[in-house]
């Protein structure tokens, strides 16, 4: 039987006299208490000690940072979000760091900071990142997709068994080589090993680009290089990472790489390339059945209205069924022996009511003038911190550079240091074009909020697990299944987050159908 749980870890800090190491240990206890209400696992916990949050010198923050990028956990709690950072530049980059690791920020006093509204503009402000970014990356990159349109090389170098031609920067037979590439080819096609080939060729008295013997590991990326059959390909390596490393094993989506068919000299025979490729395609592993792995999408967020324990998803096979169907519940993890739910019922009572009371036609328009407010309250707050941005940046471009000079020296352990703080300039950088633009757009454009509300209402009724699981997870705060007398009836209570600034709202009755019971509370 499976159990899904959200991997949670806890962070602490205490800065001045006017604190006690006490501090840290309440706040920790709190922690823990939120982390029970809301069925998280408790994997970590971190803790600084008379340590100022204005800045992110911090051992256990930074261990902690180190720690979600390497996917340790979902979530981290903290007490207060001053216990995060009082650098509102600083908390920015970290938690837009935390966002691409896949683990969010959770405040024990502070659960309004991380609202839909809140959400969605910062989904609207990367839509605007990206445009801007993706603006000045196509002028950057005009000059090179002229190039390659041309056949001219734009850098890099070329396949073995192809060389640039100084001159006119075009791509020329190596006279030396390209027999090698033919040999490795043909020996492919007919089945001899990597190894073998490595073998002839190395009698043949050829060498690989740096002048070493050739291996069976010496041929990489030589099987699907289209340059062999004529065809010039650019722009095929997938983007940077958050850390700005980019996995050149990795390709881009088809339809975003430039591909020229026979403008460059052919090195093979187009029927040997082929065959070569259909070869390999027929060979690929194919993994066998593997177990089902169930996506609950109201992870976290079921709770138990008798013990109010979390409920957990559960699924077992019906041994008892010819077809061993696969059955999938939430179910209580106390003992107080409340009813389960079918997962497909829950889900789909909670994404009915979710459409109705917060993607109607009047709940968006209230949605959009709080994300406009938010907007305005936005520029208003960072407007401020474009000066003291730069300053860090430049403060910390020159310790980079000392410390490189350092390690020039031979002074070590300054490797992880540097890294660390390049890091941080990137980050620093982006929040700096996210200002910008900002202060660049006076007020957000309504259509673009409906729109983007307009894909979330969409993603719930999609057949992506993942997309309906994330627009949930963001706008349900809670739901409660209540103890019911008969069997056949089901009591849920639904609250959503939606802050409007209405308060807490009530719980009001909204459908009784199917014998079941539905109430919802909209914040």
């Amino acid at each position: 039987m499976n159990k899904i749980r959200i991997r949670a870890a806890l962070y602490a800090r205490y800065s001045s006299d006017n604190q006690r190491e006490e501090s840290t240990i309440a706040q920790l206890r709190a922690g823990r208490e939120h982390a029970k209400k809301k069925g998280y696992l408790i994997v970590a916990e971190y803790k600084d000690e008379e340590l100022t949050g204005r800045n992110d010198r911090r051992d256990d923050f930074q261990r902690m940072i180190r720690d979600a990028k390497r996917g340790l956990f979902d979530v981290i709690i903290i007490h207060k979000f001053n216990r995060f950072a009082r650098n509102r530049y600083d908390s920015a980059i970290y938690k837009r760091m935390l966002k691409k690791a896949g683990v969010r920020v959770e405040s024990v006093l502070q659960p309004l900071d991380d609202s839909p509204e809140s959400i969605l503009l910062e989904a609207l402000l990367e839509g605007m990142d990206e445009y801007y970014s993706l603006d000045l990356a196509r002028e950057v990159m005009k000059g090179m997709f002229e190039n390659a349109d041309q056949g001219i090389h734009t850098g890099g170098r070329p396949p073995y068994g192809l060389k640039v031609n100084p001159e006119t920067r075009r791509y020329e037979l190596d006279e030396t080589r390209y027999k090698a590439v033919q040999i490795y080819f043909e020996g492919r096609r007919d089945g001899i090993s990597r190894k073998n080939i490595a073998e002839m060729l190395n009698n043949l008295g050829y060498r690989t680009q740096t002048g070493k013997k050739f291996t069976r590991d010496s041929f990489y990326g030589w099987d699907t290089n289209r340059k062999y059959n004529g065809d010039y390909v650019f722009n095929v390596a997938s983007s940077k990472d958050v850390d700005g490393r980019r996995n050149t094993s990795k390709k881009k989506p088809i339809e975003e790489q430039v591909i020229k068919e026979g403008i460059i000299p052919k090195v093979l025979n187009s029927n040997l390339f082929g065959e070569v490729n259909e070869l390999i395609n027929k060979k690929k592993y194919k993994p066998g059945r593997m177990k089902a792995k169930v996506n609950y999408l109201l992870t976290g967020k079921v709770f138990c209205g008798k013990c109010g324990a979390p409920y957990n998803g559960n699924s077992y096979r019906n041994s008892k069924s010819k077809e061993n169907t696969l059955l999938c519940y939430y179910k209580c993890s106390g003992k107080c022996k409340n009813s389960s739910m079918r997962k497909e019922d829950l889900e789909r009572i909670v994404i009915e009511q979710l459409a109705f009371h917060c993607f109607s036609q009047v709940a968006m328009d209230s949605i959009v003038i709080r994300v406009k407010e938010l907007y305005q309250e936005r520029r208003k707050e960072t407007q401020d911190d474009i000066g003291p941005i730069k300053k860090e940046i430049k403060e910390l471009e020159s310790t980079i550079e000392n410390w490189m000079q350092a390690l020039g020296k031979g002074i070590k352990g300054l490797e992880e240091r540097i890294v660390e703080a390049q890091n941080k300039v990137e980050l620093l950088r982006e929040e700096l074009d996210h200002i910008n633009i900002l202060q660049k757009e006076t007020e957000i454009n309504d259509k673009a909020i409906y729109n983007l509300l307009k894909e979330k209402k969409d993603a719930l009724y999609s057949n992506d697990e993942n997309e309906k699981k994330r627009i949930l997870q963001e706008y349900v705060d809670k739901v409660i299944v209540n103890p019911s007398d008969n069997i056949n009836t089901l009591d849920v209570e639904i609250t959503y987050r939606v802050f409007n600034g209405g308060g807490e709202g009530t719980c009001t009755p909204v459908s009784k159908s199917c014998h079941i019971s539905v109430y919802a509370c909209v914040l």
